[in-house]
């Protein structure tokens, strides 16, 4: 039988009190992850195995259609593409941060050779700020790019939660 003087129980509880919060803040720890990156469609990607969605930008679902001089075209593919030019031959790093997308994917910032791939997607045109309560606003940059005409605000287009929601433009 062990018997414990008060202050080796003191000590005891103290060593397991310090290795409950070490552990408990390896696990909390933010670890970037980094590698080449697969792009999934304009606001999501696969990097080291892992997929994440863009934080603070929505951009058009793949089989999504857009207008521009009266034609239909496939905006959904052209916001992949999008993406995959400003990944392209760069090493991507991805930050997650706390919530999910509304597929269940982790939120991320990422970057491209330093460049925030967000803002990248805003200033192109091809993804856009979701409604309030998003994570960093580009409001700036998306009005800088809807007055220059660039991406998608060449033409009418359904934003992409509405589109989510069966909202499709007239004549699609």
């Amino acid at each position: 039988m062990i018997v414990w003087a008060p202050r080796s129980w003191a000590l005891a509880v103290f060593a397991t009190v310090l290795t409950v919060f070490a552990v408990a803040g390896q696990a909390g720890q933010v670890e970037d992850i980094r590698g080449e990156a697969l792009i999934i469609d304009g606001d999501s990607l696969e990097v080291a195995g892992r997929r994440f969605d863009l934080a603070g930008i929505d951009a058009p679902e793949l089989n999504q259609h857009c207008r521009k001089r009266e034609r239909f075209y496939d905006c959904g593919s052209l916001a992949q593409a999008a993406l995959m030019d400003l990944t392209a031959g760069v090493e991507v790093e991805c930050r997650q941060i706390s919530g999910k997308s509304s597929d269940g994917a982790d939120l991320a910032h990422c970057s491209a050779g330093g460049y925030n791939l967000s803002e990248g997607m805003i200033y192109t045109g091809w993804a856009l700020v979701p409604p309030p309560g998003a994570v960093g606003s580009f409001t700036a940059i998306q009005t800088q790019a809807e007055e220059r005409q660039r991406g998608l605000w060449e033409g009418p287009f359904v934003t992409p939660w509405d589109w989510r929601s069966g909202t499709r433009l007239p004549g699609e």
